[in-house]
């Protein structure tokens, strides 16, 4: 009767543990949808702000016009293999990634995905063409897929606007030099000229409206409204320039100090917008009669 007694408190104890592992199977099952929800509330409808550049480096970024590393889709044109991914975001902040592949038979796969838009379809699109073109334009610079198989033979993938007429206003005030000792200003429309020995010349100077466009498509492709990462702290080489550039654009107003050995990308772009715009005040005619000559700081 004793080891009866024993054998049934055996048998229940292992019951007992038996017991236990569906509930610890229900504990891990619960944890994986509250991980799933949480991740499908991230991405589909949450508003994540624009990433400032610290996503993959040769990704192609469209913030509503503002485009960074378009030079990508250009070697991307040129070549015959590898892949490039565009992202493109919606006004709410939301991704669009646009993949591009060259196919084993030389031609480009597009394949659209836009499951992080909670606007969007919420599907993935893919789309077989022929060759990625890109069409510079006066006032805009465009990137077309074309070839493609399907009802429209053309598919426009990107395009950056940079028509001047179109801004209430554009103006900039430029000082350059070791010293920051010259100065191009369309403000007061003047021109500012360190000549040494204590002088400085001063001149009236006017852009043409045609050139104003060419230096308001430079900066557009610089992506002077992007968050510019520059630096004045490196050490100029003989005959390097210093940059100060206050850009007036409608109603806003961005201010930006770097010198010609930064040689980030941002750097590099921009000094290539302020040699623009020096080059084109060489080149012009527009100069007024009136020139002085006066003590400099006086």
């Amino acid at each position: 009767m004793l080891r009866a007694s024993v054998l049934l408190l055996l048998l229940t104890l292992l019951v007992g543990c038996s017991a236990e592992k569906p509930g610890t199977t229900k504990e891990a099952g619960q944890t994986a949808p509250e991980k799933t929800a949480e991740t499908s509330i991230s991405n589909k409808t949450g508003n994540p702000p624009i990433p400032e550049k610290k996503l993959p480096k040769g990704d192609v970024i469209d913030r509503h016009g503002m485009v960074d590393n378009v030079e990508m889709l250009d070697a991307f044109a040129e070549a015959s293999q590898g892949e490039q991914r565009l992202i493109r975001y919606t006004i709410e902040g939301d991704p669009i990634y646009h993949d591009l592949t060259y196919t084993k038979d030389g031609q480009v796969e597009l394949r659209i995905d836009t499951n992080e838009d909670k606007f969007g379809t919420g599907q993935v699109i893919t789309y077989s063409c022929g060759k990625l073109i890109r069409q510079d334009r006066e006032t805009s610079l465009r990137y077309v897929l074309t070839g493609c198989i399907g009802e429209d033979p053309e598919i426009e993938l990107l395009q950056i606007p940079f028509d001047v007429s179109k801004q209430d206003r554009f103006d900039f005030v430029l000082k350059y030099g070791p010293e920051l000792e010259h100065e191009i200003n369309t403000v007061e429309h003047k021109l500012v000229q360190d000549l040494g020995n204590g002088k400085i010349r001063e001149a009236d100077f006017r852009f043409s409206q045609e050139i104003m466009q060419k230096i308001y498509r430079k900066l557009v492709l610089a992506g002077y409204l992007n968050d510019q990462k520059l630096s004045e702290t490196c050490k100029l080489q003989e005959g390097g320039n210093a940059y100060d550039l206050t850009v007036y654009i409608n109603s806003a107003e961005r201010h930006y100090r770097w010198k010609a050995c930064d040689t980030s990308v941002d750097g590099q772009q921009m000094t290539a917008a302020a040699e623009e715009i020096i080059m084109n005040m060489m080149l012009s005619s527009s100069y007024e009669p009136r020139i002085k000559s006066t003590e400099k700081g006086k």
